[in-house]
């Protein structure tokens, strides 16, 4: 029989819920029948898994408690039983032994007879979660996960013991056997990723106090929990780019790690990424989730025709509410003890429970949907239905029930596919390369940490990026290589579409932009005598800072933020420009210099305006033109050393110049613009990559930013210049660098670059103004380095008597 663990819960009381390694230290020594409770030693406005009960709840309890007839509506305490958990041992035991007993005959013959049959004798082996079996021992022989039979199915719907949840979840899911089987352990994946300065990181700082704002153990930045917290999603999104960091992540997480330990969570994260939803469910489009919502609206006529009714009719869009359910997997939606119910038969059954789920609480609220007559009042009740549901048993019943009968795994699939297809088809984001159809992703990519089984192999081979093929695997490389080709293509077109769609939305002037690549070779010859073209306009326009009202004819009134051509600025402090159509004079000191003499300016490509724009660039842009750059990068060499995209960069950038490197030099250090030196010649796309190169590096290494943050804000250095898809061409025209960096079957040495220059050219139609030192500390090493380079360069201009304005 499985031994009880004097640390598991098994009576109600304060934190007596969660796992023991969280609960709040102040309190994990405190008894709950002690004396100290009538000290206030104890606080009483949590519940056992942490949250804290309102003081309006708290009053109603007690009022209720008063009265005889309202004392079987108060809440049942949070209390195992003792015969449910008897009854799970057993069943587990037997499982264990059956297990065993087919296991035995198998492994007679190397064991010696026998040995193989005794080879565990209690099933709290079974439970045991740790990764440290040693070597040879009967035990690795254990199941890592539970076979799913009837009998199991049964069980889960009546409940696992809570002391149990968290080893039988692991079991259920797969999580305990992708952690054991995993190349890498979650130890070496939290290192990677606090070495590697993530876009995400300011995200998830500033979200990790909002995830269970209400639970102890998240409430505050000392609470046991935040750390914990902290690195799991970090961990997540160095993982997995393609998700980086979503909030519907972090509250899962967070209700985890109530349950499990911190790398039992970690690892039943990535089990419900990739195993149980959709490839692109939390991906920065969200477009699993979004097909779900599809998938459910086109269940609802079958499994509940008269809320259908009700919906069409007041034309409420389901979606608005039920997305965040699905995106939460109704952790912060439900309440705990029901949220932990539905979990346990959510990885016994798959995703479909989330559909029976939303189906099951509908049902419930049908009768209070069909009484109200307002819109307004039909939308508010669907939104707090969940909350508002106080027996499980009930929703259960609804769960289980012929009601959502209709609601299966190959149906859920086929409408999956069909629906994320169309929304892919929407978007533009389904594309065909060498009669390789893009499809929706069945799976994601994840981040490997490299290492060579033989040091000699290492050096003279170097190991594969993006997992593609091996050194011994030719073939395998080029089977691989159109498909990861085409991924790469639809992931960077899906970023840059969401950037067009920023604009659209948050500019006017943008709204009839097509997002549609022009692939054919005119457009591609005519691209550098466009930029000469554009670059050669030299209005100067200025941002005004704040509001200046006008009070004479002579004077140019504008508010914030308004954009301001030029005319003249001889005067230092007192400057003439025009503002729809009137002139005049405004102070200097009022407005900032735009560096904005060939293009159009966008308050929604300015991210002093518009944060949003970071969001899209950095975090989901850049990580998917970098995923371009590492497909098929030697990641050593024979001399050994690091292999990284920026390297490549900065070979190349150079490379470039150092035909006419010594003109080259002396006019970009004269040139503020990047663009036009002292004699007004337009300098070209190499010149303005390697002047930008070398101001990353003078601001960046002064900061030690990591070579990430480098390769991120040189993109934006592109974005601000228009450029970035004459770079592309200008670094796969390097043949010799190319070359040294890159395996034969890389996209940068294939006529696929072609196709990722003709998306970036996309951008190049959009104004943008982004903060090269984003992602630098706001410290001092930053700030003089930015000092120094601006009074040098002054300094210089004004000996040259170039130009008269104030520098940034």
């Amino acid at each position: 029989m499985l031994a009880t663990d004097e640390s598991i819960p098994v009576a109600s009381g304060p934190f007596s819920a969660l796992t023991p390694s969280m609960r709040p230290q102040e309190f994990a020594n405190l008894s709950v029948d002690s004396s100290e409770q009538s000290d206030g030693e104890l606080d009483y406005n949590y519940d056992e898994f942490g949250f804290r009960i309102e003081e309006d709840d708290t009053l109603e309890s007690s009022a209720a408690a008063q009265s005889n007839d309202s004392q079987q509506q108060q809440p049942t305490p949070f209390v195992e039983d003792p015969a449910e958990r008897l009854k799970w041992t057993n069943f587990l035991e037997l499982t264990y032994a059956s297990f065993t007993k087919d296991t035995a005959s198998s492994s007679a013959s190397s064991l010696g007879g026998a040995a193989g049959a005794e080879s565990i004798s209690s099933a709290s082996s079974f439970l045991s979660t740790s990764a440290t079996v040693s070597a040879g021992s009967p035990a690795t022989e254990l199941p890592l996960k539970l076979p799913v039979t009837d009998k199991l199915k049964s069980m889960v719907r009546s409940g696992v013991p809570h002391s149990l949840r968290g080893p039988v979840w692991l079991r259920l899911s797969g999580a305990l056997e992708k952690r054991r089987k995993s190349p890498v352990s979650y130890n070496e994946i939290v290192k990677e990723s606090s070495q590697d300065t993530l876009a995400t990181s300011k995200h998830i700082e500033k979200d990790l106090l909002r995830t269970l704002p209400s639970n102890v153990c998240f409430s505050h930045a000392y609470s046991t929990g935040v750390p914990r917290l902290r690195r799991i999603l970090r961990a997540l999104a160095w993982l997995y780019p393609e998700i980086g960091y979503c909030q519907g992540t972090g509250v899962v997480a967070a209700t985890l790690l109530l349950l499990m330990e911190e790398e039992d969570a970690f690892w039943q994260m990535t089990t419900i990424i990739e195993d149980y939803l959709p490839a692109c469910y939390y991906t920065s489009t969200l477009l699993g989730v979004q097909a779900d919502q599809r998938v459910l609206r086109e269940l609802l006529p079958e499994c509940a025709p008269d809320i259908d009714a009700l919906l069409r009719e007041h034309d409420i869009e389901l979606s608005l509410i039920t997305l965040h359910w699905f995106l939460t997997l109704f952790a912060g939606v439900l309440p705990v003890r029901i949220l932990l119910r539905v979990w346990d038969q959510f990885f016994c059954e798959g995703s479909i429970v989330l559909f029976q789920t939303t189906v099951a609480i509908l049902k419930l609220h049908e009768a209070e949907l069909k009484s109200l007559e307002n819109t307004a009042e039909i939308f508010n009740c669907l939104s707090s239905a969940p909350t508002r549901i106080g027996d499980i048993d009930c929703l259960l019943e609804a769960l289980n029930s012929r009601i959502c009968l209709p609601i299966n795994q190959s149906t859920v699939t086929a409408l999956r596919g069909r629906f994320t297809a169309a929304l892919m088809a929407d978007e533009g984001g389904i594309i065909s390369i060498h009669s390789v159809p893009n499809l929706p992703k069945q799976k994601l990519n994840k981040r490997q940490i490299a290492r060579s089984r033989f040091v000699i192999s290492s050096l003279l081979w170097g190991s594969e990026s993006n997992g593609v093929g091996g050194p011994g695997s030719p073939e395998d490389q080029e089977k691989a290589k159109n498909v990861r080709q085409t991924e790469l293509l639809v992931t960077l077109r899906d970023a840059i579409h969401q950037i067009g769609r920023h604009f659209k939305q948050h500019d006017a002037k943008h709204s009839n932009i097509v997002l549609q690549a022009d692939y054919g070779l005119e457009s591609h010859a005519q691209d550098l005598e466009h930029y000469v073209q554009v670059a050669r306009g030299r209005r100067r326009r200025v941002k005004a800072l704040l509001d200046f009202e006008r009070h004479d004819d002579d004077e140019l009134g504008f508010r914030k933020n308004d954009i301001i051509t030029v005319i003249s600025m001889r005067d230092e402090h007192c400057w003439v420009g025009e503002l729809n159509g009137l002139r005049g004079w405004f102070p200097a000191k009022f407005v900032e210099l735009l560096d904005e003499r060939s293009k159009d300016y966008s308050s929604a490509g300015d991210d002093s305006v518009n944060e949003g724009i970071t969001d899209l660039v950095r975090g989901v842009f850049c990580p998917a033109f970098k995923e371009v750059f590492e497909h098929g990068l030697k990641r050593s060499h024979l001399l050994g050393g690091t292999a990284h995209p920026w390297l490549f960069v900065e070979e190349a950038s150079a490379k470039e110049v150092e035909k006419d490197f010594n003109s080259v030099y002396s006019r970009l250090v004269l040139c503020k613009t990047f663009r036009l030196d002292e004699d007004g010649k337009v300098l070209t796309p190499e010149e303005i990559l390697y002047r930008a190169v070398q101001t990353v590096n003078l601001t960046h290494d002064a900061a030690h930013a990591q070579m990430d943050v480098k390769f991120r804000s040189l993109m934006c250095y592109g974005l601000n210049e228009q450029v970035l898809h004459l770079w592309l061409e200008a670094l796969c025209s390097c043949e010799d660098v190319v070359k040294k960096w890159y395996h034969s079957w890389s996209f940068l040495r294939s006529p696929g670059w072609v196709q990722i220059k003709c998306e970036l050219r996309l951008l190049a139609q959009f104004a943008f103004r982004l903060n090269i030192l984003y992602e630098l500390p706001k410290g001092k090493v930053t700030k003089d380095t930015k000092v120094g380079i601006r009074e040098d360069v002054r300094d210089m201009l004004i000996k040259h008597h170039l130009f008269s304005w104030e520098l940034d």
